[in-house]
């Protein structure tokens, strides 16, 4: 089993050192772009990797997992994937924010979520906006990668500026131009960010470039880059949700949606475990290896993926089961079977306990509002459906579709 330096330090002092040396000259080791210095300490080390079996194991079936989830979606309908985006997004927001400690509802994430689908102009400011607008951008953007560090200043603002507080807001050209560090819940200082500013950006340009460089796996860079990023710690608040949004960014095109949505949902399932990692690579004990960071966090990605394949096998038995349910229905016409299947796609795949509005349905079925009005008017007189709403109208299945799906 691979074990931590800072672990082996004090277990024996001298296998600590042989095994540093042997794991720093090693033929599996990558030795990276960039330097750490540890808190209170004045020595800087080069950060390093060992790509072990275990770990290299692992890499290979978080790709082989992606590739499994990809095949899943492009065999559902566009409506339940859809569905199903806005309702992880959910979960991927609230997990964002709180694994920050910032307050924010279930209910107020779905009520933005579908302003942000709607493209709705709100009359008046809406918590979370922006946040919200900018991950549904990140599904739709060709362009993934940074390649400035003005860059890294927009997402920042576009994710998270609005809940900065007033001592926390920037103050820099780009970026903090104080010092900051980082503390536990009892007080005690573990990390303490790069200074001065000309530091950060420097630092930052160097994160960017490794970003880009092709001498690393993806998820390797995508891991290491993570922490480096915590490292500089750039902001005075909102490091956390930026560099997730960043490795998110990165992990769409190495990797399928959902895993990629999915980050903050799996890190806040294992959060102490995530914080852990940082205070383990920031141990000067360590000496700059970066190992046990990869494995952090390729295990929580590959816990994002196990929750979605079992989720969406579940999901796709209870879709077969409904359209197998629909068609003996009796006193049905096609459409009303079409309307109950895609409203029964919506019950499965979507936020729970949401309806589904009568344009939704027009768009996905391609089919008239009077067509749709006068077909929602006889199933609910048949008890298939409910009316959630009047204006604007929204629908949901109820009845013997309901408890069946429950």
């Amino acid at each position: 089993m691979y074990e931590v330096l800072s672990k082996l330090y004090y277990k024996d002092l001298e296998k600590y050192r042989t095994e540093y040396e042997k794991r720093i000259n090693s033929y599996g080791t990558y030795k990276l772009p960039f330097q750490i210095k540890p808190y209170n300490y004045n020595e800087e080390y080069t950060c390093f990797y060992v790509n072990h079996p275990e770990l290299d194991l692992l890499h290979e079936q978080i790709l082989k997992q992606s590739r499994l989830i990809q095949s899943m979606i492009d065999k559902l309908p566009s409506i339940a994937i859809n569905q199903y985006i806005k309702s992880k997004l959910v979960d991927e927001l609230l997990s964002t924010n709180e694994i920050e400690g910032v307050r924010s509802t279930k209910a107020e994430m779905e009520t933005v979520i579908e302003i942000v689908v709607k493209k709705d102009i709100p009359k008046k400011r809406v918590r979370h906006l922006s946040l919200t607008n900018t991950y549904f951008n990140l599904l739709s953007e060709v362009k993934t990668a940074i390649e400035s560090i003005e860059e890294i200043r927009d997402i920042y603002d576009r994710l998270v500026k609005e809940e900065i507080k007033n001592e926390d807001e920037l103050d820099g050209e780009l970026f903090r131009k104080e010092a900051v560090d980082v503390v536990t819940s009892s007080g005690k200082t573990v990390h303490r960010g790069v200074a001065p500013e000309t530091s950060i950006q420097k630092h930052l340009k160097n994160l960017i470039s490794f970003l880009n460089n092709d001498s690393f796996p993806m998820l390797y860079k995508i891991a290491i880059a993570h922490y480096y990023f915590g490292y500089i710690h750039p902001f005075y608040d909102g490091n956390g949700r930026t560099s997730r949004y960043i490795s998110s960014m990165y992990l769409i095109d190495e990797l399928d949606k959902l895993t990629a949505i999915t980050l903050s949902y799996s890190t806040n399932k294992s959060k102490q475990f995530y914080y852990d990692a940082f205070t383990i690579s920031n141990d000067p004990k360590n000496k700059g290896e970066l190992t046990y960071f990869c494995e952090v966090f390729f295990q929580i990605i590959h816990n994002a993926q196990n929750d979605i394949l079992q989720d969406l096998s579940e999901k796709k038995g209870k879709m077969e089961r409904l359209f197998e349910l629909i068609k003996t229905l009796e006193g049905l016409n096609n459409i009303e079977k079409d309307i109950l299947f895609v409203l029964g796609q919506h019950f499965i795949f979507g936020i729970e306990g949401t309806a589904m509005s009568k344009k939704e349905l027009e768009n996905g079925l391609d089919l008239t509002d009077y067509v749709i009005r006068k077909e929602l008017k006889a199933l609910e007189k048949k008890q298939y459906i409910k009316i959630v709403k009047q204006r604007p109208i929204e629908v949901a299945i109820s009845g013997v579709l309901e408890d069946y799906l429950k």
